[in-house]
């Protein structure tokens, strides 16, 4: 493994201390406007052209551009400034502070490692030109809604191909699931709890959809996908009632639905909604709807074929020893990117994701540096 860059580690580290928690995600998050703002300085100050996207609630996006040879064709690079909450962390959760090898702080893993490591490839280029213009973006709300990633695609700017930077070991990623997710609410009738007879239980009730949801997801786990596994459906939370001596009158579930490249959130909604039609008309009258619009990201289809693909597993392959192809359970912002063919390749472990105490090696940093540079001048 080579030496991590000194500007690379400080790069990551000036990252790293900016809290740029979701606010959709916690009360308290900043929001990603700190971030792009440190970027854009970084960017102007090595000449770099960029601008701010705003996409809501004053939370931009920051658009680097560097031209291509060919003035008529893009890649699309983008990793995600945003990150999930802090809780229950040791010490300090924005601290950058590097032990034996391992730099630590929320987001160093995911995904500012990606980020600071796409930065400086496009930093580095120096004379060099690539073929096809670069457009690195650092998007906001990945880990909610990715409406960052979202704005990218309605902005009319058409691209052949997207890099998006996650944690994936430096292992690429042409396929990954998607996700669908709403409530399911069961209307009862209350009573007082001493005579349940004359009321209707929806908690009850919905003990009944539950047990039939789990049925549904045993019949998903046998719709094996070569990449990403099987689709998968969780009954998240669940919340009921309002006192304990009335028959719940309201009881809502929130479902979770993973989805395999092909399926679409529309039919996955579709199954539960049969489900629920079902106990409608059977002899248990359940009057259960679901409370929609849902949370969508549907799940890309896979890269495998694409130029894309066959470019960064070269590349991996000559790099860092990796490059054969592989899915992946997760969502990325490539979710939003329809029809554009994406690979997902970063340095850091996605074991490390979401944690307390999130860290990053430093030794894959370079590395990194050295794929995303190749895929821009290569491509």
């Amino acid at each position: 493994m080579p030496s991590p860059d000194p500007q690379l580690v400080s790069l990551l580290q000036d990252l790293t201390r900016i809290e740029s928690v979701n606010p959709s995600l916690s009360k308290t998050g900043s929001g990603e406007r700190a971030m792009a703002l440190y970027l854009q300085k970084y960017c102007e100050e090595r000449g770099l052209a960029c601008e701010l996207q705003e996409v809501k609630d004053g939370r931009p996006n920051l658009v680097v551009l560097v031209p291509g040879t060919d003035p008529d064709r893009r890649i699309l690079f983008i990793a995600h400034t945003d990150t999930v909450p802090v809780d229950k962390w040791e010490d300090n959760p924005f601290s950058g502070d590097i032990r034996d090898g391992l730099l630590h702080g929320r987001g160093s893993c995911d995904t500012k490692g990606s980020l600071a490591a796409m930065l400086r490839a496009l930093c580095t280029l120096g004379a060099r030109k690539p073929k096809a213009t670069v457009v690195l973006v650092a998007s906001i709300d990945e880990e909610y809604r990715k409406i960052g990633a979202r704005a990218v695609a309605d902005s009319g700017v058409a691209y052949e191909a997207a890099v998006v930077g996650e944690p994936t070991s430096l292992e690429l990623v042409v396929a990954h699931k998607g996700s669908v997710r709403w409530q399911v609410e069961v209307e009862g009738i209350p009573v007082h709890s001493s005579r349940p007879h004359l009321g209707v239980n929806a908690i009850t009730g919905m003990a009944r959809i539950i047990l039939a949801l789990e049925e549904l997801n045993r019949n998903l786990s046998l719709r094996e996908n070569a990449l990403v596994g099987p689709p998968a459906l969780t009954v998240s939370l669940i919340e009921g009632g309002i006192e304990l001596t009335t028959v719940p009158p309201a009881c809502r579930i929130w479902i979770d639905r993973r989805l395999t490249p092909g399926e679409s959130p529309q039919g996955a909604i579709q199954e539960v909604e049969d489900i629920l039609k079902h106990f409608r008309e059977s002899e248990y009258k359940i009057v259960a709807r679901s409370l929609l619009p849902a949370l969508e990201d549907p799940a890309p289809l896979s890269a495998e074929g694409s130029r894309i693909a066959e470019v960064a597993s070269q590349i991996c392959k000559d790099v860092a020893g990796t490059g054969t192809f592989t899915g992946a359970p997760w969502g990325t912002d490539a979710s939003q990117l329809t029809g554009i063919p994406c690979v997902v390749i970063g340095p850091g472990s996605m074991a490390q994701a979401h944690t307390s105490n999130e860290y990053i090696t430093l030794d894959q940093l370079d590395y990194a540096v050295q794929i995303y540079q190749r895929i821009m001048l290569e491509y």
